[in-house]
């Protein structure tokens, strides 16, 4: 009888335990949406941003769900346009591409820079298991970036590999 009783405490200990955690990786997932609600920058419509030589152009935030669908497939379109435009153009300027599991997020800040004539992608990069705080960063030159039809492609982010950032979803 006793450790019947000690199987059913146990069983509700981590059935409680599950539902902190699912309420706080939830509440994470909320505050990280609402906070890229107010990070696009791209001004009135049909205005292009525009930008100071020592500042960079916020181009915004894409965001996948955890299923990899985008949170707001308007706003990623925007902001993977800007990016590329940016990128076309050498202009300083940074996109946040956010990346949500079940229980990780992944967080890419990617930065246009201009060294003499030549125009490179940085990427800084957060890894984060839900309820702990994020990992160290880690900064990586990416070879190159191409835009397709899918979405921007970075080439070779240090062991990150290859990158997209995808402009539709992928359940279309």
């Amino acid at each position: 009888m006793v450790p019947e009783i000690q199987e059913r405490t146990g069983q509700k200990s981590l059935s409680r335990m599950f539902v902190v955690l699912s309420l706080g990786l939830l509440l994470f997932v909320i505050g990280v949406g609402l906070s890229a609600c107010g990070s696009n920058s791209t001004g009135s419509a049909g205005s292009t941003p525009t930008t100071t030589p020592t500042q960079a152009q916020k181009c915004g935030t894409v965001q996948t769900k955890p299923n990899g669908d985008l949170l707001n497939l308007t706003s990623a379109q925007q902001t993977t346009s800007c990016f590329w435009q940016a990128f076309r153009q050498c202009h300083p300027a940074t996109m946040i591409y956010i990346v949500t599991g079940v229980d990780t997020v992944t967080t890419h800040t990617f930065n246009i820079q201009k060294n003499g004539e030549q125009c490179s992608v940085v990427d800084m990069v957060k890894n984060q298991i839900v309820p702990t705080q994020p990992m160290a960063a880690k900064t990586y030159t990416c070879s190159g970036l191409t835009q397709q039809s899918d979405g921007l492609h970075f080439a070779s982010c240090g062991n990150d590999g290859n990158i997209i950032v995808p402009s539709q979803d992928v359940h279309h």
